[in-house]
């Protein structure tokens, strides 16, 4: 999956957060779990191999089913690994996981980091463009789509897309964050 499929996934994901959030707190009954599923769902769609994945273009729907079959299976695994604790006892150790199956507690947190960054960045444009921009990027939308939905020609997306990346790399990097 290219970095651009990536960040869209993880765009959708925070796009429909409070819908996923719902969505797993029915699966796995606790609110504070739910959120904890959530933000691992961004975190694997984030940083997903590109074996694993469907590659753009794939309309929104797609992408949104795609997440959350994520959401779901974490939702599950979460469960299980919550059931495993009750038999084996609180504070007993669990039989060993597979490594490198979920992110170390760095990558956690760099990921956080990255996120709240662009989520500043974006904050940052001008109205328009982050309009533009989180269409395009956020909800999948072609620049047509998102040239209708915003009254504008297709070229004025182009432009507002390219100086929001722009805007995003140049934040990351100030932060000492290869984009």
């Amino acid at each position: 999956m290219t970095d651009r499929a990536r960040h869209s996934l993880a765009r959708l994901v925070e796009a429909h957060y409070e819908e996923l959030r719902a969505f797993v707190r029915r699966r796995v009954g606790s609110a504070s779990a739910a959120q904890d599923v959530v933000q691992e769902t961004w975190l694997r769609v984030a940083a997903e191999p590109a074996e694993r994945a469907p590659e753009p273009p794939r309309p929104l729907a797609q992408a949104r089913a795609y997440i959350y079959r994520v959401a779901g299976n974490l939702a599950i695994d979460r469960l299980r690994r919550d059931r495993l604790e009750l038999r084996h006892g609180a504070g007993l150790p669990l039989p060993l996981e597979q490594p490198g199956t979920e992110p170390g507690p760095d990558r956690v947190v760099a990921a956080r980091e990255e996120m709240a960054i662009l989520r500043q960045a974006i904050q940052e444009l001008p109205e328009r463009c982050r309009d533009a921009f989180l269409l395009y990027r956020g909800e999948g939308l072609t620049m047509r789509e998102t040239a209708l939905r915003l009254g504008i020609s297709e070229k004025t997306v182009e432009k507002h897309v390219a100086k929001a990346m722009l805007h995003c790399r140049r934040r990351l990097a100030e932060a000492g964050i290869e984009p």
